[in-house]
């Protein structure tokens, strides 16, 4: 079974707010009809069904450390039963505590991570959790068998030293076509930030 999980935070976005806002929206497509819930070879994904809304985490503080956690054991909680999990964010600094507890439950994890942006500052206006940072917190962590990153555009001179600290296979989006998708063997998180389709 799969559970979807929404984590309305943007307390670690360095700029505009309102990705907590998202969660509700993401689940009104649907809901609204404008599309079916089949996929291409006849599966109907749908909840309830083939996913189990878990709702929303209740994430109503500013600090970083106490969101981080909450977020870690939510996600614990389910994984630990053997559910899988889809969360809805969220700025992008949600991805390290989901991600670091699937690392823990599959031993081996690769991560794929689709964004324009690489977000491996070792930290980022003194914020370790920000969102700019969760893929340098993941690779600290020595969990995480490999990290991919696909459609970067903006790596900066700070982050390209990262990349290179922590073997990261980057493939800037200039340089982006569907034969530069990796075979990775072992389990498997993706992780995706829509600005990978419109950095605007």
């Amino acid at each position: 079974m799969l559970h979807v999980l929404g984590l309305p935070t943007d307390i670690n976005s360095s700029f505009l707010r309102g990705p907590a806002l998202a969660p509700p929206r993401i689940r009104l497509m649907h809901t609204q009809g404008s599309a079916n819930a089949s996929a291409e070879d006849g599966t109907l994904i749908s909840w309830p069904g083939v996913l189990t809304d878990l709702g929303d985490l209740t994430l109503d503080s500013a600090n970083p450390e106490y969101v981080h956690q909450r977020i870690r054991e939510a996600a614990r909680a389910h994984l630990r039963q053997g559910g899988r999990l889809i969360c809805l964010g969220g700025d992008h600094s949600i991805s390290f505590p989901v991600i670091d507890e699937h690392a823990v439950v599959h031993p081996g994890l690769h991560v794929l991570h689709f964004d324009a942006h690489g977000d491996l500052y070792q930290d980022f206006d003194g914020n370790r959790y920000s969102h700019a940072s969760p893929f340098a917190r993941l690779m600290e962590t020595g969990r995480i068998a490999s990290l991919t990153q696909i459609g970067i555009r903006t790596l900066t001179a700070h982050q390209r030293e990262q990349s290179a600290r922590y073997g990261v296979r980057t493939v800037e989006m200039k340089d982006f076509h569907s034969g530069t998708l990796p075979s990775l063997d072992g389990p498997l998180y993706i992780s995706v930030d829509l600005d990978v389709l419109d950095p605007g």
